[in-house]
């Protein structure tokens, strides 16, 4: 499967990053990513997880917040709706990038779930046919992060052990490392880059600069110090958030997640 891909575009600089994808490529990374976030099954492209204040779209799960409660975490989907509207989609009428999500809570996403709505239909048909769109998107926002990743670093150091673990994740034998580019790919759209403040809780941020930060730089075998770094990160994470998000029942869904990043 590797061999696959290696016609990636891969351009890296001290300080810019183009990793671009043709559709073939982009249709298996969409693929793996929405194995992880939604069983590969189509019915889980508009998702609402109980207990939480938001919807969740897409092959990447992407926040869409309602109107009258917004979060302080990244809000994707509106971001990628409209990258992927430049490169071509076409969304219902209804649907545009400031639209806000169109059910206030559970309870009615949930009632237009069983109903099977027309917005439902039609937003379920709409990101069902975009998924290689969407995979482009969230090798865009890699892309994007790599410049935000080294800019937030605070020294030096943290500086070099960004660009250190970044360079050695993508590349193997001097070409590019599909493997460790789903690892980079899959982790920022998982749970952000990491630089955004307000992803805090006490104190402590949960994205790709901090996994890369705790990456052990000892351990030969770099998938499985990522997959490693990752299950401490997110092991930590469900001990510092509020009791009230109950993040505990997640642990084994996001553990299972990091396996694939050592198997790919």
């Amino acid at each position: 499967m590797k061999s696959i891909f290696l016609s990636l575009l891969f351009i890296f600089s001290l300080n810019a990053l183009e990793l671009q994808l043709n559709d073939k490529e982009a249709k298996i990374i969409a693929n793996k990513i929405w194995q992880n976030e939604g069983s590969g099954k189509k019915s889980y492209l508009v998702w609402w997880n109980k207990g939480e204040e938001f919807a969740s779209l897409g092959i990447g799960h992407f926040i869409w917040f309602t109107k009258d409660k917004p979060m302080w975490f990244f809000e994707a989907f509106p971001d990628m709706l409209k990258f992927i509207i430049k490169e071509g989609a076409k969304p219902p009428k209804w649907l545009t990038p400031n639209t806000h999500c169109v059910w206030n809570n559970y309870q009615e996403w949930q009632y237009a779930k069983k109903h099977n709505t027309k917005k439902m239909r039609e937003l379920t048909e709409f990101l069902n046919n975009t998924k290689a769109l969407q995979a482009k998107y969230m090798v865009h926002r890699l892309n994007n992060a790599y410049t935000k990743l080294l800019n937030y670093a605070k020294t030096p150091q943290q500086k070099a052990k960004i660009k250190r673990e970044f360079k050695k994740m993508l590349f193997k034998n001097g070409k590019v490392d599909m493997q460790g580019a789903y690892c980079l790919i899959d982790y920022t759209n998982f749970k952000g880059d990491g630089t955004l403040e307000s992803e805090r809780y006490q104190g402590y941020g949960w994205g790709l600069y901090q996994v890369l930060m705790h990456m052990d730089d000892t351990n030969p075998n770099k998938y499985n110090a990522f997959a490693n770094s990752v299950r401490y990160i997110l092991d930590r994470l469900i001990k510092v958030s509020p009791p009230k998000r109950r993040l505990y029942r997640f642990r084994k869904g996001w553990f299972n997640r990091a396996k694939t990043y050592e198997e790919f």
